[in-house]
């Protein structure tokens, strides 16, 4: 079973003998394991004995950093840098701001203290830490400022971890109860400010995602105790829950990343290498762009402002959802979003108190979305709520409701249409190249309006698109990346000193791997450097093969770091001198195929579909439309615009001048005849 938890509905997909079942339960912000205690309870019939394997992606995790509802934490660093977290870096976030404020760090001043000591560049030791002095400052800020954990991050503990290591010993030996989280076990790479960022921020999630994963493990204990809790990470691979708690900064962005591992295992099955994901729920857009069949990759991410150095899977995510709202900003201009109705009350045709319309109202009051149909006929909507909120947005305006709700739909699809072009035009990518991938409970319905702009000519629709960040727990392998820095100039010892470390770093793996019950033959490793020409101040990633760097040594480096760097800036320096800065190994031990299968595998369907003959607005105008249910549609059937295909968790908008097919694989295939 997969769960995934987003900012308005909890998702669950399980597969059960040869039949795959689907739940989907209201979200609890207040407290996300009482959504998700609740919603396997109802899937499960109070019967949790069946579940063997519970795959899990939540927002927990960057919701505590957002809304700033993590710990009370400390920070240790060396001598000389107790300010790294608020003097940050000299970018500043808007260049043409006049007044710019930098992100408050996790951490204050306050709670930044010193220790005396100082490891080398090279990993030797220029002072000896002073472990009394370190003891007497730490007993006077737990004393003073009442710390729930610290962080610890020295100056080039990438290097040599030795302090780091002391440090911790000396803090659990004094103060047993304060969790304590080193940067050469989180990220033991160079870069000063963003090691200590994503320490800090490591150690601000350790106690709220320990307990938010404590409590699920204990109720799966209770209820299944031979079930397993596996964890999507920020990269795109699951871990058990066990290696986590004291990790929760690997869980950022954790559900939008499983809708990206569902999109390219789906791209898989029909066959297409260049996809955009379109990942639209209550609240915001994810979207992400994959090149020759593998998702984006950055080195580096951000979450509320703040650096995180962790490699993760490249998404760019814009405030556009089904509860986005409308609102009239200070020049008389209609907005849709940020701003968001959230679960509580959610859009005012739920009838749950919300007054303001959402982009949800508006699609009722064109027609798209029936209320009786809603999540299958679970919920049924309120069409006169929408009207009255649509009604009260527009009569400043001079507007009807109807027209509001036509310009909240078009707003809302511009700014999907805007979120596209950042991962593909704005980085050197022609979108008509892509097939745009649409999923989430709000994306089937944008999709091809928000294709149409950027003139993509074939939109995909996955089975289970309401559900599909939690299919792609299902499908996700699992995954850990290991890193390290090393400057190596690309000479004739390349070979070998890179052999070296990655012989490592797979070490390493393969002990950790074996605590997840993996033998080392079940691994698959994929290696990569991050290299610069000597003098640069970024990186660009290669993967290389082991093999043919034995064989060709630097000749081979640096051909495949100038391969990269034209192929990101267009042209090779007259330079030859190459460094190499970081090592990246990937394990992952791949999920079995026949889950995808499964996934994919058409139900069935009735002899003889109904088809519902109704009419719908669309652009200022009455048109015909057909409503089809999509279960009831067999691979091959073709429906042409104006249409909507209905299923329990999302609905499906075909446009005039569309034509949708189900595929073998039971996706809808979206197409454009203009």
């Amino acid at each position: 079973m997969a769960i995934e938890v987003g900012g308005t509905f909890t998702d669950l997909i399980w597969i059960e003998g040869d039949e795959v079942k689907t739940h989907k339960v209201p979200s609890t912000p207040h407290d996300a394991s009482v959504g998700v205690i609740a919603g396997l309870s109802e899937a499960l019939e109070r019967d949790l004995s069946r579940l063997e394997q519970l795959f899990h992606g939540s927002t927990v995790a960057t919701n505590a950093v957002i809304e700033r509802k993590g710990c009370r934490t400390a920070f240790v660093t060396t001598a000389g840098f107790r300010d790294v977290l608020a003097l940050q870096r000299q970018l500043r976030p808007n260049v043409y701001a006049i007044a710019c404020r930098k992100p408050e760090p996790l951490v204050p001043l306050n709670l930044c203290v010193e220790a005396s000591e100082r490891i080398g560049v090279r990993g030797e030791t220029v002072t000896p830490l002073d472990e009394a002095a370190l003891i007497d400052t730490m007993a006077r800020l737990v004393e003073r400022e009442k710390p729930e954990a610290v962080a610890v991050c020295l100056l080039h503990a990438y290097r040599e971890p030795a302090h780091e290591l002391r440090v911790r010993e000396i803090i659990t030996r004094h103060h047993p109860d304060l969790p304590v989280v080193l940067s050469s076990d989180v990220l033991p790479t160079f870069r000063e400010y963003e090691r200590a960022s994503t320490t800090a921020m490591a150690a601000y999630l350790v106690p709220l995602v320990g307990r938010y994963l404590h409590r699920l493990e204990r109720h799966l204990d209770e209820g299944a105790p031979g079930g397993k809790l596996f964890v999507m990470q920020s990269a795109g691979g699951v871990l058990p829950s066990r290696g986590l708690h004291g990790r929760g900064v690997e869980m950022l962005n954790s559900g939008p990343a499983a809708g990206v591992i569902g999109a390219t295992r789906m791209a898989q099955a029909i066959g297409d290498a260049d996809v955009i994901t379109l990942d639209v729920g209550g609240t915001s857009a994810d979207i992400c762009l994959i090149a020759q069949g593998r998702p984006s990759v950055t080195s580096e991410t951000q979450v509320a402002g703040l650096p995180v150095g962790l490699p993760s899977i490249d998404i760019a995510n814009i405030g556009a959802g089904g509860g986005s709202l409308g609102w009239v900003d200070a020049g008389g201009m209609l907005q849709v979003g940020p701003r968001s109705a959230g679960a509580q009350p959610g859009p005012a045709c739920y009838g749950r108190g919300g007054t303001v319309p959402a982009l949800t109202d508006a699609l009722v009051q064109l027609g798209w979305i029936r209320p009786h149909r809603f999540l299958g006929g679970r919920m049924t909507l309120l069409p006169d709520r929408a009207t009255a909120a649509l009604t009260d947005l527009a009569a400043p305006l001079g507007q009807g409701p109807d027209d509001m709700a036509r310009a909240m739909v078009e707003i809302g699809a511009a700014n999907v249409s805007q979120g596209i072009r950042l991962v593909s035009v704005q980085r050197g990518h022609d979108p008509k190249d892509y097939a745009l991938y649409a999923y989430g409970g709000m994306g089937p319905m944008l999709g091809a309006l928000s294709a149409g702009e950027l003139k993509i000519r074939r939109v995909v629709v996955p089975p289970y698109p309401g559900l599909f960040s939690a299919l792609g727990l299902l499908v996700a392998d699992l995954k850990r990346i290991y890193r390290e820095t090393r400057f190596l100039r690309v000479t004739d010892t390349v070979a070998a000193e890179v052999g070296a470390a990655f012989a490592r770093l797979r070490a390493q793996a393969e002990a950790e791997f074996a605590g997840f019950g993996r033998a080392p033959e079940d691994i698959r490793f994929e290696h990569e450097l991050e290299m610069r020409f000597v003098g640069q101040g970024y990186e660009l990633h290669s993967g290389i093969d082991l093999d043919r760097l034995a064989a060709e040594g630097r000749r081979y480096v640096e051909a495949r770091f100038k391969a990269a760097h034209e192929a990101r800036y267009g042209v090779v320096l007259a330079m030859d001198m190459v460094e190499i800065v970081t090592l990246r190994l990937t394990a992952s031990v791949p999920t079995d195929d026949t889950v995808m299968g499964s996934l994919t595998r058409p139900g069935i369907v009735a002899a003889n579909p109904r088809i519902e003959e109704s009419a719908i607005l669309f652009e200022g105008r009455t048109v015909p439309c057909r409503f089809a249910w999509r279960a009831d549609l067999a691979p091959g059937t073709a429906l042409q615009g104006a249409a909507i295909i209905e299923e329990p968790t999302a609905t499906s908008f075909v446009p005039p001048g569309w034509t949708a097919r189900v595929d073998a694989t039971g996706a809808l295939i979206l197409t454009s005849e203009v």
